[in-house]
């Protein structure tokens, strides 16, 4: 199997575990901080979302694309509600979706230097942004089990 359709198939799966979370969450779930240090979900939903259209563009063109800072900024992330960050999502699978349909596969062992100046191939950083968006809907699982949700979303999508 190339390296194009191993991540085509994991990309059609967390973007459909996730987007069956995020469809099966209130707008006030989304709002809430969880414990004292927590993020809303729509925060760190919408980074996720962001991060998936960055790593598309950087991978597509590494030396045309500004590194990003590392750690969450929370002024291009918050967004004002669950059906917002669900938007920002959406379009980030698309676009990573995209570029991986274009991506040459010989490029996919191409190496690059992402934010954390440690080489890496562009399959793996594009691999990376999408377990990144798997490790929030991880999280937002678990904001739903916390809020009285007993039931698991995300399965449906196997």
């Amino acid at each position: 199997m190339s390296t194009r359709q191993l991540l085509l198939d994991f990309h059609a799966h967390v973007e459909t575990s996730v987007l069956q979370d995020v469809e099966n969450s209130s707008d006030q779930l989304f709002a809430e901080s969880v414990g004292s240090q927590a993020r809303p979900a729509t925060n760190y939903m919408t980074e996720a979302g962001l991060f998936l259209s960055y790593a598309a563009r950087y991978v597509a063109n590494p030396d045309e694309v500004e590194l990003l800072k590392m750690g969450p900024d929370p002024e291009k992330t918050q967004a004002d509600s669950r059906r917002q960050s669900q938007i920002i999502l959406k379009k980030g699978f698309r676009d990573i979706r995209k570029t991986i349909e274009a991506l040459p596969e010989e490029q996919f062992s191409e190496m690059i230097m992402p934010m954390w100046k440690k080489e890496i191939t562009k399959g793996h950083f594009l691999l990376y942004a999408l377990a990144h968006a798997l490790y929030h809907d991880g999280q937002l699982a678990l904001t739903q089990l916390m809020s009285g949700d007993q039931e698991i979303h995300w399965i449906k999508a196997l």
